[in-house]
């Protein structure tokens, strides 16, 4: 017999939406996006000390909301906000955040007891929601009564107010500094937005970095004051720039002041850059709605050039402190690599590479090293110092034929990067139909591989074989594996990185599933190969097929130990690869 069914909603769906939130403060910030939701210019958050009896308080002055609104929308779970009302908020435009409808459980997150009062200028509407009550109710959630209480307003003005009380001793006490910085990084920019944390704006030094305040006159404003931050990398704020102040109301969007169109400093650098600079008005520098300003003024080019060359001078600073940090990690791979070049090439090699490092600021020190790899690898042609020639030749001649020959030689350095990426996709391309034919022998992976360690991550891309391991590896071999043994002889590359240690990699068929049997031989094979080299150094041993066996589990391998099969070795190298061919186009 066909029937219905209904889901049942049981009141543990407060607690587990209230668990969403990463950290307290994180919870509090949903509080605040509720607040630019209802079009609010001002938010108070009142946090008192740890132990302290008094509330968790957010206030705003926003819109407010009727008793209607609160029953059919705050109360209805999981319900968009954007589907009711659409993206924007009616008054101020601004884009809505409230979007899983969850964001009233945030104040449950911290604490026991939420009372919420809301005002819209003509009723006052105060709910209160005991989280006690919900958890230890044998109903389903929609038919717990909650306290409401519906009142005159006792003035016009709107705004709502979340106490929250009894806060949850198991979590970290939400601290005034954290919230800051996050609050900072949301809304630091936002002009008709201001957020008050225990009496104090939200201002620039809330944001994590290079903090500097830095005053000037000059002769078409006066006085001015300009203070910015250039923040860590994992503290950017989500509106970069520096703001304009005049009089003491921000006018236009944050923007660089030309900072955007230098050559000398990497674009990802000033999404780390947040400020304002403070000025008098000026006759003719502010449209007549205060809605921008106007860019020919001669007092707006004296403050653009003050903000450039103040801020400049410090952003090529940081950048230099970062690169020159990132490189010293890389360092000891590239003289590695810095060695293989004739001595007279390696100065102007190491000078291109920086550049071109230079080009890829922020990337991880992974992606550096693939562009550091694939540049070296450019390098190592003829055509490139062709260029160099030319250069060297044009400097004692003409200044124009210096000049193209410069021009030609920044070409040169992302072309040849470019068509050595290209070589290596053609590689990958070529390993991927070898791995998948069925015939495919070990020795036959082995040779395409032995030159090509790239492959294997740049953790390994510095290693090599040399005559002294070969010979190890091939004595040993020959002893074991004689006569009737010889068709069970293995395909063993062992290669020893600059910092010593060795890597032992055993080359199955791409159709061989690699299990126990497999990786214990492997060992075996490292425990012979150890004994006959005079070294102490770490070994580590990876066995490549078509991969792990799944009754092999990963956590049973020993930490010097993996399993590769060449298809994910190839796919792995493929995105690094692909994403670098992306960023040249």
């Amino acid at each position: 017999m066909q029937q219905k069914a209904h889901f049942l909603v049981n009141p543990r769906l407060t607690r587990i939406l209230g668990e969403t939130y990463r950290s307290s403060e994180a919870a509090l910030k949903e509080l605040i996006d509720n607040a630019w939701d209802a079009d609010a210019l001002n938010v108070w958050v009142e946090i008192p000390p740890p132990l302290m009896p008094a509330p968790v308080v957010v206030r705003d002055d926003g819109s407010g909301m009727s008793e209607e609104q609160i029953r059919q929308n705050y109360l209805d779970i999981a319900s968009d906000k954007r589907q009711r009302s659409g993206e924007t908020t009616p008054k101020h435009k601004r884009k809505v955040k409230g979007r899983k409808g969850i964001g009233k459980f945030a104040g449950l997150t911290l604490a026991s007891s939420m009372k919420m009062t809301s005002s819209n200028g003509i009723n006052q509407c105060t709910l209160t929601i005991d989280k006690k009550i919900l958890l230890e109710a044998d109903d389903d959630l929609e038919k717990i009564p909650l306290d409401f209480i519906i009142d005159l307003a006792s003035d016009k003005e709107t705004g709502s107010i979340v106490e929250l009380t009894s806060l949850d001793q198991s979590l970290n006490y939400p601290t005034a500094d954290r919230l800051r910085e996050l609050l900072f990084r949301e809304y630091g920019q936002e002009r008709l937005f201001q957020i008050h944390v225990n009496g104090e704006v939200l201002g620039i030094a809330d944001l994590p970095g290079h903090n500097v305040k830095k005053k000037e006159t000059l002769d078409a404003t006066g006085p001015v004051a300009l203070h910015y931050t250039i923040s860590h990398s994992k503290s950017k704020p989500k509106t970069a720039g520096i703001s304009l102040r005049v009089d003491g109301k921000i006018v236009g969007p944050p923007s660089f002041f030309g900072l955007d169109d230098d050559e000398e400093i990497p674009r990802k650098l000033l999404k780390n850059l947040a400020g304002e600079i403070s000025v008098p008005d000026a006759a003719g520098m502010v449209t007549a709605d205060w809605g921008g300003v106007n860019e020919s003024s001669k007092a707006f080019e004296q403050i653009s050039s003050f903000v450039r060359d103040e801020v400049k001078s410090k952003l090529k600073s940081t950048h230099n402190r970062q690169l020159n940090l990132q490189k010293a990690r890389l360092q000891k791979q590239i003289n590695k690599r810095l060695e293989n070049l004739p001595e007279h090439r390696r100065g102007f090699a190491e000078k291109a590479l920086n550049k071109i490092l230079n080009k890829y600021y922020s990337e991880s020190d992974a992606r550096a090293q693939v562009i550091a790899d694939v540049a070296l690898d450019a390098m190592e042609h003829d055509g490139y110092w062709e260029v160099l020639e030319k250069i060297n030749e044009a400097s004692k001649g003409e200044v124009l034929y210096f000049a193209e020959a410069l021009a030609d030689f920044g070409l040169l350095e992302l072309s040849h990067l470019h068509s050595q990426a290209q070589r290596r996709i053609e590689f990958l391309n070529y390993l991927t139909d070898l791995s998948l034919k069925p015939d495919t022998l070990e020795d036959t992976m082995h040779k395409a591989l032995d030159t090509n360690l790239w492959l294997f991550g740049t953790h390994y891309s510095l290693m090599a074989s040399n005559a002294s391991l070969k010979t190890v590896v091939r004595k040993f071999c020959d002893r074991k594996y004689t006569g009737d043994r010889a068709s069970k002889r293995p395909d063993l590359l062992l290669t020893q990185g600059f910092d010593g240690r060795y890597l032992l990699i055993e080359f199955k068929r791409p159709s061989k599933t690699i299990g126990r049997e497999e990786v214990a031989q492997a060992e075996d094979y490292r425990d012979e190969l150890t004994s006959q080299l005079d070294s102490t150094a770490a070994f580590e041993i990876m066995v490549v097929g078509k991969g792990r066996d799944p009754k092999l589990s990963p956590d049973r391998l020993a930490a010097n130990v993996s399993v590769q099969s060449y298809q994910s070795l190839i796919a792995a190298a493929r995105n690094e690869i692909t994403w670098l061919v992306k960023t040249l186009k």
